[in-house]
């Protein structure tokens, strides 16, 4: 009995170490690929542009929001992509749908072809822009969201049949925890991603 509880202790402690390992590795990627940001020149052509969407709060956009519907203004200006979604739901009671308020910004810029996703969380948000598109193999998207979204947000685009470019626009500058917070919670959403599938990670990664 007590070698079977020594083994069993043993296969434990290597659980722990290869999860630890693992999300060491995962957080390395998820770092990197936030650095990996593109340019305006950089973004090919896609068949659709998408403005992941950011809590609005119960006033105007918020800094992080106008900012991404900003860079898809340009992105739609320079003719990336013909077609714009907008995504989210009402982050809190009272509050306007995400999704709502950034076609609203959109629309106000001269972006004519916009369509609303008012629906969480992501894994949904990008199922939905799949199927209003008809993906196919080659249905492309460019997104846009924050940096350190981008691993997690190319996992989810695989599993909905599309290939993305991550457009990134750097979030307002948070604490060093806030950081800290948002690169494991991106982490342990890969990771999962690779374990259960990005469709089953919303609840973590955004």
């Amino acid at each position: 009995m007590f070698t079977l509880f020594r083994w069993f202790r043993r296969l434990v402690y290597l659980v722990v170490l290869l999860a630890f390992v693992l999300l060491v590795v995962t957080s390395v990627q998820v770092v990197v690929a936030s650095r990996s940001t593109l340019g305006l020149a950089q973004v090919k052509p896609a068949d659709a542009i998408v403005v992941i969407g950011s809590p609005t709060g119960t006033g105007p956009l918020a800094p992080d929001l106008k900012l991404r519907c900003e860079e898809a203004v340009s992105l739609y200006q320079a003719g990336r992509a013909r077609k714009v979604f907008t995504t989210g739901s009402s982050s809190s009671a009272g509050a306007p749908a995400e999704a709502s308020a950034a076609a609203a910004c959109l629309r106000a810029h001269g972006v004519r072809h916009v369509t609303a996703v008012p629906v969480s969380p992501i894994p949904a948000q990008l199922s939905q822009v799949s199927r209003l598109l008809g993906s196919s193999a080659g249905t492309s998207v460019i997104l846009v969201a924050d940096p350190l979204q981008t691993k997690w947000l190319e996992g989810v685009a695989s599993a909905e049949n599309l290939h993305a470019q991550v457009a990134t626009v750097p979030a307002p500058k948070g604490s060093f925890w806030s950081d800290v917070g948002t690169i494991w919670g991106q982490s342990v959403a890969v990771a999962l991603g690779h374990l259960v599938g990005y469709e089953n990670t919303g609840w973590i990664g955004g």
